[in-house]
């Protein structure tokens, strides 16, 4: 007559192994529980729960093989498969040797052939209801890391339903992560709950799921304040103030946002230049982009922000909220000659016209077109701002105003700036106008000057040839003169017309100075 071993052997030769995070296969308590609440069939089950001798025997081996210093997990490993080799073993002897190879394979997280052996077990549907439903938590686990995550949701589900009310976090977590890894966060949400909820030690990652899903469902107002708790819980996790900042950011609470990231900064968590440009940014928003600039000056001189292309720019535009203009075009002109196109030596040259330094900002307008890039529409404004300069630089200077005139000519080549230009040739070619004719008035006036001075001379010297009374130093200056114009005062040597002209300019300037004289007497 064959020997059995209780069920009560059994329990403790199949107890000893778990996935890891997992509860044993068998715990007291879930086999108390179930023997008190036993059905019909689990009463039949339990009355037929015996091992061959032999059967018994070899587990016996194995547990010892596997509770030997060091495990001789190879040898048992050997054993078990030669029992399960055997022909007519029963379904349960096959079905707890499939059990306590299964944990030997998980221990070694050979999860592949633990699953194939649970399964198995499954299958063969002879194990006690408690231990059955056990097995379908593990096999669960396997097929989660397996990443058969439709597989692995369908066995929590039935492990969790079957178990009735489950405080176990880690089978709330595993089928959270299930859904999540499907993508369906809204089914994740409860379990991820309830993984949080049970959570005695509060890990980081039953947070981090939770927090992941709240925000896929654009749940703000609980991912608000879950994060808070996280802040509490976990405070030098510099992500977990970056992200209820910006939890606070989008539910419009702004200035919380601010204080938040602001005080990470200051607690010296924020070193991440992505975080500290986002300060400074929640600075220039809430009205004051001079401490925005301040910050990314201070982290540039530190080497936590980088001076590149964006953080010059962004810093030279907080300097000109903040009307720090020189620091702004400081800011600007590092930026632009690190910059591949023309717009940044464009908005140069508009920031130096601003504050009327025009041969700055032609300088910085003629880079712009050189290094090109630019709309059609900007070349024209930037001609347009070079004709400005050119003419607010020396309007008194004919070349000036050609330069200026050359550049509105350019600007008429862009819609936008046509118009503009136009008025401003228009103006140009006035202003020549009037200067062509005061110039003609002016030698009118001049030529006039000398008539009426050769007309005095000819007079003089004729009276003087007949003898009258005159200053022999009048008389020689009216001969040289006589002698070097013609009867109406014009210069007989063109090359000393301008002479003739400027003397009598003078002159002009002369009596009109002994006028002004007379009048403030």
């Amino acid at each position: 007559m064959r020997k059995h071993l209780s069920a009560a052997a059994i329990m403790a030769l199949v107890g000893m192994g778990a996935l890891p995070g997992a509860t044993p296969f068998a715990s007291t308590a879930n086999a108390a529980t179930a023997q008190s609440n036993q059905t019909p069939e689990e009463e039949r089950r339990r009355a037929r729960l015996s091992l061959s001798t032999s059967t018994a025997r070899v587990l016996q081996e194995v547990f010892n093989d596997i509770n030997s210093e060091p495990p001789n997990y190879a040898k048992a490993m050997d054993s078990l498969n030669r029992l399960l080799s055997r022909d007519g073993l029963s379904k349960f002897d096959e079905s707890t040797s499939l059990e306590l190879r299964a944990g030997i394979y998980a221990q070694q997280e050979n999860y592949a052939a633990a699953l194939r052996d649970f399964e198995r077990i499954l299958q063969l549907d002879e194990l006690p209801f408690d231990r059955l439903k056990q097995i379908r938590y593990y096999v669960a686990q396997l097929y989660f890391t397996q990443e058969r995550y439709a597989d692995a949701i369908r066995f929590m589900e039935l492990y969790l339903a079957e178990e009735g009310n489950v405080e176990d976090t880690n089978a709330w977590y595993i089928l959270a992560a299930a859904y999540v890894s499907q993508g369906n966060y809204q089914k994740a949400r409860r379990p991820a709950e309830r993984a949080l909820q049970y959570d005695e030690k509060k890990e980081k990652k039953s947070y981090d799921l939770l927090n992941l899903i709240y925000s896929e469902l654009q749940l703000n107002a609980e991912r608000g304040r879950l994060l808070e708790e996280m802040v509490e819980r976990f405070p030098n996790e510099e992500g977990y103030w970056a992200q209820l900042s910006g939890s606070y950011d989008a539910a419009g609470r702004r200035k919380d946002a601010l204080a938040t990231l602001e005080a990470a900064y200051n607690a010296g968590l924020i070193t991440d230049e992505d975080k500290i440009i986002a300060l400074a940014q929640y600075y220039s928003s809430l009205d004051n982009p001079y401490r925005g600039a301040k910050l990314i000056e201070e982290e540039m001189a530190a080497g936590a922000v980088k001076r590149d292309l964006d953080n010059l720019t962004l810093l030279s535009q907080l300097w000109s909220m903040s009307r720090e203009q020189d620091k702004a075009i400081e800011a600007l002109s590092a930026a632009a000659r690190i910059s591949p196109s023309g717009e940044l030596y464009y908005r140069l040259g508009q920031s130096y016209m601003a504050s009327e330094r025009f041969e700055e900002g032609i300088r910085a307008l003629n880079e712009a077109l050189e290094r090109g890039g630019l709309s059609a529409q900007d070349r024209g404004d930037i001609n347009l701002l070079l004709g400005n300069a050119y003419f607010q630089l020396d309007p008194d200077s004919a070349d000036g105003r050609r330069r200026a005139r050359r550049a509105f000519e350019r600007a008429l080549n862009s819609p936008r700036s046509r118009n503009s230009a136009q008025g401003w040739i228009a103006y140009i070619d006035a202003y020549e106008r009037t200067l062509r004719q005061q110039a003609e008035i002016e030698r009118i006036q001049r030529q006039e000057r000398l008539q009426r001075e050769r007309d005095r001379c000819d007079s003089l010297v004729d009276l003087a040839d007949l003898g009258g009374a005159v200053n022999e130093s009048d008389v020689s200056e009216c001969r040289a003169l006589i002698a070097r114009t013609d009867e109406q005062g014009r210069p007989l040597d063109p090359n000393a017309a301008s002479d003739e002209e400027e003397a009598a300019a003078t002159e002009e300037e002369g009596e009109a100075a002994d006028e002004e004289a007379t009048d403030a007497g």
